[in-house]
């Protein structure tokens, strides 16, 4: 048998056997890894003793665009404690639109100190941006062993902007 063909074989063979084995008839060897670990996720508390919240949110027209960019600023916590693995939520809410979207954090026990919490950017269309202005509600929402707790909730403008 020349080389290359010996060669061949065995790389197909190494394959099918490492699936074989990994596979999960067989199930002999885990080959993958967790992406995250999540145990106790949701669990514990922390303890928020301050909050800076923006004041106003706008809705930005994009130049020659038929669509509307929602700018949510960051809004900036201070976490004085932190046990397990609590969940921290930003909100934003705006009336009329029947809008909603929320960022998601997740704290251990070595976040303490301030915290920046911030929204991606979104793009919503002119059908549904319909006024000049609109009512917001911005919050900072605690959830951790099957309770959510409001540490900040206020009403902001929503100014559209064209």
């Amino acid at each position: 048998m020349e080389r290359s063909t010996a060669l061949v074989y065995a790389t197909v063979a190494v394959i099918v056997g490492v699936t074989v084995v990994s596979g999960p008839s067989v199930g002999l060897v885990d080959l993958t890894t967790p992406r995250a670990d999540t145990t106790g996720l949701g669990q514990g508390n922390a303890t928020i003793d301050r909050v800076e919240a923006p004041d106003r949110v706008r809705l930005d027209r994009g130049f020659q665009s038929e669509s509307y960019r929602l700018e949510v600023p960051d809004a900036r916590v201070h976490v004085a404690a932190v046990t397990g693995r609590p969940i921290l939520n930003y909100r934003i809410e705006i009336d009329g639109m029947g809008y909603s979207r929320t960022s998601t954090f997740f704290l251990d026990g070595d976040d303490t100190g301030w915290k920046t919490l911030s929204f991606e950017g979104t793009t919503l269309g002119t059908d549904e941006v319909t006024r000049d202005s609109y009512n917001g509600t911005l919050s900072v929402v605690v959830r951790a062993s099957d309770t959510e707790t409001v540490v900040y909730r206020a009403s902001v403008p929503v100014e559209v902007v064209s």
